[in-house]
């Protein structure tokens, strides 16, 4: 199907590459300046760009001396890094050999439709973490085997409600409960010793690391509004997993 002018308007790729970092889990600071080096890559020298966690603005004055702008709005955030390794290289390709507008929308379209590892390796995936952070934490091999089935049943609840469109919110509260259910069964089934490491090492899956690191990394770049966003929405996670393994502990006391 052929593209229309707005679809391949320069400003709006940009913008959309922003975007795609952003939902990505990339920090606000590297979508802005995504945006920038694209603009300026394809001669727009006046081009500037705020981000949030939850929405970007961008601008530029284009050749007829006129001043635009666009907006996006951010309603999804996961954790991708391979996606925003591939959108870094994009740009820098961009950059350094003058791909058209064209060619980085295909790009767009290509990185879009990649799917580099299938649900049933990254919930086997997500398991073996649990497994080795338990034993990180001086868990048994007891321990770690059932923080593995642990993080198998929380990482595949998580996909079941996501495919429902869940709030985050409410999946981390379940993702809690799982954690905390899941780990006191294996005790009482007398596959587990201890059961605070099968806790630790399964819950850790849902921990808000990243969205911990990001905020640092956007507060000491300078972005306060977004390091404080980042950083608010990991305490509501934490506060999330709490909300839900102690709702669990409360009900079985």
């Amino acid at each position: 199907m052929e593209k229309t002018v707005d679809e391949l308007d320069p400003l709006i790729i940009a913008a959309e590459t922003g975007r795609r970092i952003l939902e990505a889990g990339g920090e606000t600071y590297r979508a802005e300046d995504v945006i920038v080096r694209l603009c300026r890559a394809w001669g727009f020298t006046d081009a500037e760009a705020f981000a949030t966690p939850t929405g970007l603005m961008a601008s530029i004055v284009d050749h007829d001396n006129r001043s635009r702008a666009v907006v996006r709005r951010i309603t999804r955030r996961v954790v991708d890094l391979h996606r925003i390794s591939r959108l870094d290289t994009l740009v820098r390709t961009a950059e350094q050999q003058q791909i058209s507008v064209q060619d980085v929308q295909k790009k767009l379209i290509e990185i879009d439709g990649e799917h580099p590892y299938s649900t049933a390796i990254t919930i086997f995936a997500a398991a073996l973490s649990s497994l080795f952070f338990t034993l990180l934490f001086q868990g048994s091999i007891r321990d770690a085997i059932g923080a593995f089935f642990v993080g198998l049943g929380i990482k595949t609840f998580a996909y079941i409600l996501q495919g429902w469109h869940f709030p985050d919110f409410i999946t981390t509260i379940i993702g809690g409960a799982i954690a905390a259910l899941l780990s006191i069964l294996t005790l009482q089934i007398g596959l587990t010793e201890h059961l605070d490491k099968t806790i630790i090492g399964s819950i850790m899956l849902l921990v808000p690391g990243l969205a911990t690191v990001n905020a640092i990394r956007d507060t000491i770049a300078g972005d306060l509004v977004a390091g404080i966003a980042r950083l608010t929405d990991a305490v509501i996670t934490a506060a999330a997993l709490a909300i839900g393994a102690g709702a669990v502990f409360s009900l079985l006391r």
